[in-house]
């Protein structure tokens, strides 16, 4: 029987110097990703599951953005439809506030219902909370114009620094530890009955 061939010194060079460029590649990427990142726990919705509608805003933007942490936040960005026979819940219960916030991205699309809005992901990068969306328009011609929401609940956290990435663009910032939960801000609401 033949004895195994030894590997030449070169060619265990090369492996060792392969191997290297192998690990010296993953850190360099490893370092590409901030230390700070932290992935979000993220439950996606659907707005079709409540009875309801984003109210209007500002009609100088087709884009809102939201962290909704109460139910009275809720009722301000979303109005009640009720129809005839409906059976669908106008807003979800009011406990599940108490330990999760509702992230809401809405625009103004064409009413064909080609659009894609959808929240990807929610991270903490550097005490700021990033929401990913990803927004593919519609090319057909439209009519008339609809408002489309994504909606995505998160964790109940600390109010603080909110920024809302889309198709890698950051498109709004909203300081919802100031009190700044929606933008654009929703319009006055008509005082109350007397």
């Amino acid at each position: 029987m033949p004895s195994p061939r030894r590997p030449s010194p070169l060619s265990r060079r090369g492996a060792l110097a392969l191997s290297l460029h192998t690990v010296g590649s993953m850190i360099v990427v490893g370092a590409a990703e901030p230390a700070a990142s932290l992935a979000i726990p993220l439950r996606r919705d659907d707005p079709a599951r409540y009875q309801n509608f984003v109210v209007n805003w500002d009609a100088g933007t087709e884009l809102l953005c939201a962290v909704v942490s109460t139910p009275a936040d809720y009722a301000r960005l979303f109005h009640p439809a009720p129809v005839i026979g409906g059976k669908k819940p106008f807003a979800p219960p009011d406990t599940a506030f108490e330990k999760e916030h509702l992230v809401v991205v809405a625009r103004v699309v064409g009413g064909d219902g080609g659009s894609v809005l959808t929240i990807e992901r929610v991270v903490k990068n550097e005490g700021v909370l990033e929401v990913r969306c990803r927004f593919k328009p519609s090319t057909a011609q439209s009519s008339f114009s609809i408002k489309q929401a994504a909606i995505a609940w998160i964790p109940a956290c600390e109010p603080g620094p909110v920024t809302f990435i889309e198709n890698d663009t950051t498109i709004a910032t909203l300081d919802a530890g100031g009190g700044g939960w929606v933008l654009p801000p929703l319009p006055a609401e008509p005082p109350a009955p007397r």
